[in-house]
């Protein structure tokens, strides 16, 4: 966990105007109007984005101003980074990189093994292997090339992305699990500490920030998998909150227990949507107090380390490609305006001792 604390006190003194220190602004004083970045740097964590290539002119300022961290949407996962057998590609995925080397940004690496059913980066020459030695060796050589690739260079690796059923808590049986079993996710994370040392290895799952029978799967997973030596460093929460806001108390327990077990816990991919009935305002108000209770849950455990929102304004979102427009799920408007929602953020990062 040291190159945790490393980062974290690298991305606060890179910051321009960050909180701390005897000449600098301290963002609970009467007053204070800091940045999101500014305010993470203060509560301890660190404060990021998806990204993704826009040709709008308001979409990096808008990013550097306010997040220490970044993570590629779509362009680290397999199918951009091996798109076919044996031939890789990183040119947007190092364009990203030089940007956040440029502006002070830490790097997560998302994501090295993720195959559902539904939704997944795996391309179709992965999935149609039949013999469990090639997918074996198909597997290592993606890791190693990936990660090795980065070496030194990305903060954290989603080494497995989803590995339980969506609407379940069984493993997910795809084609990694059926050919090699369910020590596929041990041998990803040996291979992907083997390509980085020091890069910060996480299991990333969905629908498992509040309680429940899933979380009780993925606690003991990674339970399982500490008690046998894999390096495994974290584990990410998913936070697409699309039917509901988050349970403060319940997402601080699980924090909790997974911290009890020795590992760092991120909140990712998180993106809020406005729900309920009511007006505008009263709507606005729920998703604040939402934001709110997902910052402040997670400073309240000193495990949790980072928050990383999937984009940040609400003029570019999956949600509207996916479920249509108007949902607003971001804490930046579609005018890059600060909603409630950012103000919900930055309070519950400064609720923190």
């Amino acid at each position: 966990m040291k190159r945790i604390g490393m980062l974290l006190l690298g991305s606060a003194l890179a910051l321009s105007s960050g909180c701390g220190g005897d000449d600098q602004l301290d963002c609970r004083a009467d007053g204070a109007d800091c940045t999101l970045s500014e305010a993470a740097a203060q509560a301890g964590v660190l404060i990021g984005a998806a990204f993704n290539e826009k040709d709008d002119p308001e979409y990096l300022p808008a990013l550097i101003k306010d997040f220490n961290s970044v993570t590629h949407e779509g362009a680290m996962k397999w199918g951009a980074t091996q798109p076919e057998y044996g031939v890789f590609n990183f040119d947007k995925a190092d364009a990203m990189m030089e940007f956040a080397g440029a502006n002070g940004m830490t790097v997560r690496g998302h994501t090295l093994i993720w195959e559902q059913a539904s939704l997944d980066a795996t391309p179709e020459y992965v999935t149609a292997i039949t013999d469990p030695e090639a997918l074996r060796t198909l597997m290592a050589d993606h890791i190693r090339t990936v990660v090795g690739h980065y070496r030194g260079r990305v903060d954290a690796w989603d080494v497995v992305n989803e590995p339980f059923e969506t609407a379940g808590s069984q493993v997910y049986e795809n084609i990694f699990y059926q050919l090699l079993g369910p020590g596929y996710i041990a041998e990803a994370f040996e291979l992907a500490h083997e390509a980085d040392p020091d890069a910060t290895l996480f299991l990333n799952e969905a629908l498992v920030s509040n309680a429940g029978a899933k979380f009780d799967a993925l606690l003991a997973l990674t339970a399982d998998l500490l008690d046998q030596g894999v390096p495994l460093h974290g584990v990410g929460l998913q936070g697409h909150f699309i039917t509901g806001g988050p349970n403060h108390d319940e997402l601080r327990t699980n924090i909790q227990k997974l911290a009890a077990l020795g590992v760092v816990v991120e909140l990712t991919e998180v993106d809020i949507v406005l729900r309920g009935t009511g007006d505008e305002a009263t709507r606005l108000e729920r998703q604040r107090q939402d934001y709110f209770d997902l910052a402040s849950a997670c400073v309240a455990v000193d495990a949790c380390k980072r928050i990383t929102f999937w984009g940040f304004t609400d003029r570019h979102t999956w949600i509207d490609s996916f479920f249509g427009p108007g949902f607003a799920p971001l804490p930046l408007d579609e005018n890059y305006e600060r909603k409630p929602a950012y103000f919900g953020v930055r309070d519950g990062l400064l609720s923190g001792p």
